[in-house]
């Protein structure tokens, strides 16, 4: 199952409205982006590095949120 980049993407405008820091936004994108590639693996016995990639960059979104002013308004 291929999905390409612009449909994953595609919600991107929505959430530029949404109040976040630039790192945080850049996380964001990150996280899409590996999420993209870990769906783009499934079953093709190359998933581990991608589900580690989309995990780290999860961790790394939500550890960021966590503690940014910018990013917890609203």
């Amino acid at each position: 199952m291929v999905m390409n980049q612009s449909q994953l993407l595609s919600s991107w405008p929505n959430l530029e409205k949404r109040p976040a820091c630039d790192e945080g936004m850049e996380l964001a994108r990150s996280f899409l982006k590996a999420a993209r590639e870990c769906v783009n693996t499934l079953g093709k016995r190359r998933t581990s590095g991608s589900r580690a990639e989309l995990l780290w960059t999860y961790n790394a979104m939500v550890q960021h949120g966590d503690s940014c002013q910018k990013c917890n308004e609203g």
